[in-house]
C-alpha cells in the first residue's frame, strides 16, 4: 500500500460494529471510498468473535442512565432480524425467560416489566411458574417475564455476511495493522500505520470513525490526549453443556435468565443479569435450527489488563452452583469450558458513547461498546451514517 493513501470514510476495527458501519456507509455513500483498518491478522477475533449471540430485546437499559442501549437495542433488535432474514443469516427468535426462584424476586420483576414498556419492547409479559413448566420443563421458577424478542444469532456468520456485502461495495480491508498515530491533517484525519511486516505509513481520511472495541479509548487519546473515556475491562467466562445426554438437561430451546440481582463496584451499583442459559444452533444452513449445545454464561469478572481474555477459568463448579436454583439438573461434571473474552466497559459511563471529538469533529468515536453492542450494531451504524452526514453535507 503506498504510505500517501487517501480514503473518504476509514473505520477503525473490523469487528461486528466496524463491519455494520462500513456496509452502511457504502449504502449511504455508494461513490465514496471506504477502507477498515483491523489491527489482528483476523476478522472479529476478540469481542465479536467471543460473544454469546444472544440478540437482545432492550429489557436492561434504564432511561436515566443508558439512553442509547435503550433505544439502540431495541431498534437494533428489529433491523437485526430484517437484515438476518434477508441475508440468510443463522437468526431465531427464541425468546427469553427472566425467572424468580424467590418471592421476593418478584419485585425486581415488575421493575423490568415496566422498564420494557418505557423502552417500547414488544410483547413482555409476566408468567406463573406453570406457565414457564410448559415451555421449559426443567427450568424452576414461580413467576417469570418472557420477552418475546429476544434470540440468538450466529456471530461469525453475521459479521462475515457484513464483510462480503462491505466488499462487494468497494470497501477496502486492510488487516494486521495497527494504528501508532492519529492526527489532524489539513481538513482530515491522519493516521499512522504499522503495517505487518513492519514497515510504516500514514493514510489520510476526510471522516475516520473509531470502532476499535477495546482499544478505543486509547485510539481516541491518541488525536485527543484529554478525552475522559477510560476502559474498564471486565472479562466474561462461559461453559457449555450438552442438553442430550440427560433427560434432566433438555430444554425448550428459550434463553434462560436469572433475575437480575445489585452488585456494588468502585464506579457504584448496578444490576448484572446473571448467569444464564443460551441455546445454540445445530448447523448453520438456513432457515437454521438449534442443537443440543447449551452454552452457561458468561461469568463476569473485573480485570485489569487488556489481554485479559487469555487464562485459566473459574471452577466449573461455580457456574454450576449458580444455576442451581433455576436448572436443578445441571452438574459440574456436565460442563465443558467454552469461551472467555472481554468486554469494552467504561469507567463510570454505563451507556454507548457515540459522538464526535469536541476538538476534532472528524473523528467520531464509538467507546463503551459493550453488550448489547451486536444486538444494536446495525443500529449503530445508521447513528453513525447520520453523524457522517452531519459533518460533510455534501458528501
Amino acid at each position: 500500500m503506498s504510505t500517501s493513501s487517501s480514503f473518504d470514510f476509514i473505520v477503525v476495527g473490523g469487528g461486528i460494529v466496524g463491519a455494520a458501519t462500513a456496509y452502511k456507509l457504502s449504502l449511504k455513500f455508494p461513490k465514496k471510498s471506504i477502507a477498515i483498518i483491523e489491527k489482528e491478522k483476523e476478522l472479529a477475533s476478540h469481542q465479536t468473535g467471543r460473544n454469546s449471540g444472544v440478540i437482545h430485546s432492550g429489557i436492561y437499559y434504564d432511561q436515566k442512565t443508558r439512553p442509547q442501549k435503550a433505544a439502540l437495542c431495541v431498534e437494533g433488535n428489529r433491523l437485526l432480524y430484517e437484515f438476518c432474514r434477508r441475508h440468510d443469516v443463522p437468526a431465531l427468535k427464541t425468546g427469553k425467560l427472566i425467572v424468580a426462584t424467590r418471592a421476593e424476586e418478584d419485585q425486581i420483576l415488575d421493575l423490568y416489566l415496566e422498564r420494557a414498556m418505557e423502552n417500547r419492547v414488544p410483547g413482555v409479559r409476566k408468567i406463573s411458574g406453570r406457565e414457564v413448566g410448559d415451555l421449559e420443563p426443567n427450568v424452576r421458577a414461580k413467576m417469570a417475564l418472557l420477552v418475546p424478542s429476544a434470540g440468538i444469532v450466529e456471530p461469525f456468520s453475521l459479521v462475515y455476511r457484513l464483510h462480503t456485502l462491505a466488499h462487494q461495495a468497494g470497501v477496502r480491508f486492510i488487516v494486521g495493522t495497527e494504528i501508532t498515530g492519529v492526527d489532524r491533517d489539513d481538513n482530515c484525519v491522519g493516521l499512522s500505520l504499522r503495517y505487518p511486516d513492519g514497515a510504516t505509513g500514514k493514510i489520510r481520511a476526510r471522516v475516520a470513525i473509531n470502532a476499535a472495541g477495546v482499544d478505543a479509548d486509547l485510539i481516541a487519546r491518541r488525536l485527543n490526549p484529554k478525552s475522559p473515556y477510560e476502559l474498564d475491562p471486565v472479562r466474561g467466562e462461559s461453559y457449555k453443556f450438552y442438553s442430550h445426554k440427560r433427560e434432566e438437561l433438555k430444554t425448550g430451546g428459550k434463553n434462560v435468565y436469572p433475575t437480575p440481582e445489585s452488585v456494588r463496584t468502585p464506579h457504584g451499583e448496578h444490576f448484572t443479569v446473571g448467569i444464564h442459559l443460551t441455546p445454540s444452533f445445530e448447523d448453520l444452513t438456513y432457515p437454521p435450527t438449534l442443537g443440543s449445545t447449551i452454552t452457561v454464561g458468561p461469568r463476569l469478572v473485573p480485570v485489569t489488563n487488556r489481554n485479559a481474555w487469555h487464562g485459566d477459568f473459574s471452577p466449573a463448579g461455580v457456574f454450576a452452583e449458580r444455576t442451581q436454583s433455576f436448572f436443578p439438573g445441571l452438574r459440574e461434571e456436565d460442563l465443558i469450558q467454552h469461551q472467555a473474552g472481554l468486554q469494552a466497559r467504561l469507567k463510570g459511563h454505563p451507556d454507548f458513547v457515540i459522538q464526535a471529538d469536541p476538538l476534532y469533529p472528524q473523528f467520531i468515536n464509538l467507546l463503551g461498546i459493550d453488550s448489547p453492542g451486536l444486538t444494536a450494531s446495525i443500529s449503530i451504524a445508521r447513528r453513525v451514517a447520520e453523524l457522517v452526514d452531519d459533518i460533510c453535507p455534501s458528501a
